[in-house]
């Protein structure tokens, strides 16, 4: 089964599935909790990460995405609506949402070839724990996933007493036919908003399993970038995605300090293969997303130790 994983400096790997389960431990997570989940009349999250009418018998937490997306085909070029909730195995709408990044629920979309992505923070009604985007746009057709990330705050702790991550996603479909489009070149220098963005990995090559490096060097006209700003609690979010599964790694700034032309993000990849790296960043009030693709090689061990670490 595959979980959210909490590493050092705030990254942690956030593996996908409709149901994240935490193991006999968290059976006491949401018992006892009055005013923080509602029933749903008997919608449930069965074990297997989907919606059922049937109580599941099992010792563990499993929460699953219950959308409106049902039979929906959703249009290019104009402002689509889509509204979820948070169903837990009890047939609760999980509503004791905890704060992660200055917000309640961080919901990412990008088309299965890896085309498209974007980073949105739905509107929250905490009376219903219903999520809602009124102005999601896809810029192409083509079946995207969505993720909605969230932690809880009756979920188990991190070393750091942080609430440990969920992720639960949904394909859904976007206009008519696509055509599958190649990840892309591995160029290691790009410009975006202004700013020539060099990515220097290491260890060279990558090696899956192992605590790896990412830099990201930031000039303008020649000269380090010093003026970048904190979005969402950080100097940058990174999200990188495994070609194959789309499973994801989420990924922050190892400092806390201004930067000065540098940004570092430590993570580990559990598997080899290709990955698109999208960071964004915020600079003069604006942010902006970078891509780069890179390659991992097979590693011969898995370093327990890492951030980032999947069991």
């Amino acid at each position: 089964m595959k979980k959210t994983i909490f590493g050092l400096g705030g990254i942690h790997l956030a593996i996908i599935g409709l149901v994240i389960l935490f193991g006999g431990a968290t059976f006491f997570a949401k018992h006892n909790l009055p005013n923080q989940a509602t029933n749903t009349s008997g919608v449930y999250c069965s074990s297997d990460g989907t919606l059922s009418d049937t109580m599941p018998i099992q010792s563990h937490r499993s929460y699953c995405l219950k959308s409106d997306s049902t039979g929906k085909t959703y249009s290019i070029n104009t402002l689509n609506e889509y509204s979820f909730s948070i169903i837990d195995d009890q047939g609760n709408t999980v509503k004791d949402f905890a704060i992660t990044h200055t917000k309640p629920m961080h919901f990412i979309v990008v088309r299965k070839d890896l085309m498209h992505f974007q980073h949105i923070h739905p509107e929250y009604d905490s009376s219903t724990g219903l999520f809602t985007i009124k102005d999601l746009e896809f810029p192409e057709n083509g079946i995207y996933r969505v993720f909605a990330d969230f932690a809880t705050n009756s979920a188990m702790k991190d070393s750091v007493g942080m609430p440990l991550e969920i992720t639960l996603s949904e394909d859904i479909k976007v206009g008519g036919d696509y055509t599958k489009q190649p990840l892309g070149s591995e160029e290691n220098k790009k410009t975006f908003n202004g700013i020539e963005f060099t990515l220097i990995p290491t260890p060279t090559p990558l090696v899956s399993g192992k605590e790896s490096l990412l830099t990201f060097n930031l000039k303008r006209n020649g000269q380090p970038v010093s003026d970048m700003e904190q979005y969402l609690g950080a100097f940058g979010h990174s999200i990188v995605f495994s070609e194959d599964s789309l499973d994801f790694i989420h990924a922050h700034p190892m400092t806390r300090k201004t930067p000065h032309g540098t940004l570092e993000f430590m993570l580990t990849f559990p598997e080899a293969g290709k990955y698109k790296v999208f960071t964004q960043f915020k600079r003069n009030g604006k942010v902006f997303t970078t891509d780069f693709v890179i390659t991992v090689t097979q590693g011969t061990s898995m370093d327990t130790s890492a951030p980032g670490m999947l069991h």
